[in-house]
């Protein structure tokens, strides 16, 4: 299985007018607290400084930590020109989200490839890299810039112990 192209266009139509679009999608991925970069600048603070920031105040401090150590949730929305909705299919704590439990489908049709009739396969769509450098300074763009990571399509968890030993970094403390 391959990736889309990122500027393959599909068509869709939004569902309370009947308004049919024609545009490239891609999937954007958020961790938990990942928009801690909405309080700094780029030259304010290093993508490593954020990934230690983040670690020490949001992996290891989370409800949740004793039963899933490590372990992130991923919220994926689907984004193109003049569209942001939360992206289908995903096993989420809709209070984590706004809008509850809508997503794109909620709003829209399933989009299909404008030559072909061909229905979207959702885990084919590419996924943004989020980066936390000069001339790109992503929110939360620090966790693929320090690692190297990133999520595959609609990945619903990552253990952050896992990417961390792997890009030889600072891994979490366990939990106490």
């Amino acid at each position: 299985m391959t990736t889309y192209s990122p500027d393959r266009e599909w068509q869709f139509s939004y569902r309370p007018n009947g308004h049919t679009r024609t545009v490239p999608l891609k999937l954007h991925w958020e961790l938990e607290n990942d928009p801690i970069t909405d309080d700094y600048m780029l030259n304010q603070i290093t993508a490593a400084e954020l990934w230690d920031q983040w670690i020490k105040n949001y992996v290891n401090l989370r409800d949740d930590a004793r039963r899933h150590p490590h372990t992130v949730r991923i919220l994926w929305s689907v984004h193109g020109p003049g569209t942001a909705e939360a992206a289908p299919f995903q096993t989420w704590d809709s209070r984590l989200y706004p809008g509850g439990n809508d997503d794109f489908l909620t709003y829209y049709t399933w989009p299909v490839d404008p030559k072909t009739g061909e229905r979207l396969q959702w885990t084919r769509l590419p996924v943004v890299d989020k980066l936390w450098r000069p001339g790109q300074a992503d929110k939360g763009g620090f966790i693929q810039e320090h690692t190297g990571w990133k999520p595959s399509p609609l990945q619903p968890t990552v253990n952050i112990d896992h990417i961390a030993q792997a890009a030889g970094t600072t891994r979490p403390d366990p939990v106490e």
